[in-house]
């Protein structure tokens, strides 16, 4: 099977987020190939998943509380807070039917995308570990103080999470990676891409972007900055 992968952008996050919304709506309409993007905030950031909807929920983020001058935007998956600016960031948007063993559950799946970036890392000399259904997870607000099963971790820090929407059976994962030290952020992307070649049996092929879907995203960020 052929992924494709789509060209890095470095925007702010309400860009990257009407644009990964965008993807997922084209992916829904039409029968396409997997693709796979990878991307960077182009300053602090903090996504929120679309479970807080009401100022309350909000209020239960210390990393909001503590980073109150920081913007913030909302995905449309699920999962906590997260803070962009230095991290690297992929979404895959994907048919579940096109490998319902790997992709169908979602604690199948997440864990499974967790084992492609676990291979990623591993090429740079890292060991990073699964958290377990056995580890005494609390549950809280923000993804990175609060890690879930098969979340990452290394050297007793989480380094990797995730979150998920599915619809009319298109899955979107959205990821957070830490980028180790000493690391280029574009060697970490082929380490990860090359990953999933293994793991997903897959060839993932470069491949550009929809101008439509671009100026669509550009339309949908705007709107919601004057919203």
């Amino acid at each position: 099977m052929i992924w494709r992968s789509l060209p890095v952008i470095s925007a702010p996050m309400t860009f990257q987020m009407a644009l990964d919304e965008r993807l997922f709506e084209s992916q829904k309409k039409n029968k396409q190939e997997p693709f796979l993007r990878f991307y960077h905030s182009s300053g602090p950031w903090i996504s929120v998943g679309c479970s807080f909807r009401r100022p309350e929920d909000l209020q239960a983020s210390g990393l909001l509380r503590n980073n109150s001058k920081v913007p913030f935007c909302r995905r449309i998956t699920g999962g906590g807070c997260v803070l962009h600016g230095e991290d690297l960031i992929f979404s895959l948007f994907i048919r579940t039917e096109s490998d319902p063993g790997k992709l169908g559950a979602v604690r199948t799946s997440y864990a499974m995308i967790h084992e492609a970036v676990r291979r990623g890392f591993l090429k740079f000399g890292g060991e990073p570990v699964f958290y377990e259904a056995q580890d005494d997870l609390e549950k809280g607000a923000d993804c990175f103080d609060f890690p879930v099963q098969s979340d990452l971790r290394m050297d007793g820090k989480k380094v990797a999470g995730g979150a998920q929407k599915r619809s009319v059976g298109v899955l979107l994962h959205h990821e957070s990676v830490r980028i180790p030290e000493g690391v280029a952020w574009s060697d970490l992307a082929q380490a990860i891409r090359e990953g999933f070649e293994e793991v997903f049996s897959v060839t993932v092929r470069d491949a550009d972007l929809d101008p439509e879907i671009y100026f669509q995203a550009e339309r949908l960020a705007a709107d919601r900055a004057l919203s």
